[in-house]
């Protein structure tokens, strides 16, 4: 299984904004996304990244993460 959260945080330069999504073409889920989304948040709070914004999808009405805006740290 592909580490999306790693896989976009060594895509952006330090400063720059990157986004973490995930790829249905892959067979990545909503449902599976929301790990992403607490690798995250460790990954915030381990000062590599700085999450600008969070995006929730409205369609299933669970209120999923659907996407991740970030700043690389360092």
């Amino acid at each position: 299984m592909r580490d999306v959260a790693r896989e976009a945080y060594d895509r952006v330069e330090v400063g720059k904004t990157g986004w973490m999504r995930p790829d249905t073409s892959k067979g990545e889920t909503l449902e599976g996304f929301q790990s992403v989304a607490l690798a995250a948040d460790i990954m915030q709070g381990d000062g590599l990244i700085l999450v600008r914004a969070i995006h929730r999808e409205s369609t299933s009405g669970c209120n999923l993460i659907d996407a991740i805006q970030f700043i690389k740290m360092r």
